[in-house]
């Protein structure tokens, strides 16, 4: 049997908005998603990071197989991509962001970024009080919760960082995951020592 091949982003992003989630998860905000899980301090098991993008029923019908396994397998063919070249190309990644009449909008990217930090605000919160936090002011300036994060950083200056966000983010990403690489294996070990044995 043919192995059907996976969506293109462009599918995703129709389904993931015709799904009536209202207009928070497209493409560009799983991206983001993506990017906070791969490049942050702490490892996430599949199915916790794919729950708030498919919920408890999506991913018990993708172990069933059918269009939405292929619908999961299309979602992970891009962790997989992102985390290859964070790994092996940093200087190669890129983004998806969404379009608007020749204008690059970051902000759905930067809801799923912060969906991202929001699955494990604990560990997040050491890099929010290190000085490498305003690093990722050009994320931050995008999303209104993350510039409530960046308190001394004046909103005149957020915003001038907001304009060159779209430019600078993959930068931004690159760095955190280098910056992350040792938490993110001690978390991926601790992890992986608390499941259970398989017999």
């Amino acid at each position: 049997m043919m192995k059907e091949p996976p969506l293109s982003y462009q599918e995703l992003d129709l389904i993931l908005r015709g799904a009536g989630d209202e207009d928070l998860v497209g493409i560009s905000a799983v991206d983001g998603l993506i990017a906070a899980v791969v490049a942050g301090p702490a490892f996430i098991e599949r199915d916790e990071w794919l729950q708030p993008i498919i919920g408890d029923r999506g991913i018990a019908a993708a172990a069933s197989g059918g269009q939405t396994k292929l619908f999961v397998q299309s979602i992970m063919r891009r962790h997989d991509d992102v985390a290859d070249v964070l790994a092996h190309r940093p200087k190669s990644y890129l983004p998806i962001f969404m379009h608007d009449e020749g204008n690059i909008v970051a902000e759905d990217w930067t809801v799923g970024f912060m969906m991202g930090v929001g699955l494990r605000a604990k560990v997040w919160e050491k890099i929010m009080l290190s000085p490498f936090r305003l690093n990722l002011a050009p994320i931050f300036s995008v999303h209104t919760v993350g510039r409530r994060m960046m308190p001394d950083i004046p909103e005149t200056e957020l915003d001038q960082i907001k304009a060159t966000a779209p430019a600078a983010i993959a930068e931004v990403v690159a760095e955190l995951y280098k910056h992350c690489a040792d938490r993110r294996t001690s978390s991926r070990r601790l992890a992986k020592s608390r499941s259970p044995q398989r017999r």
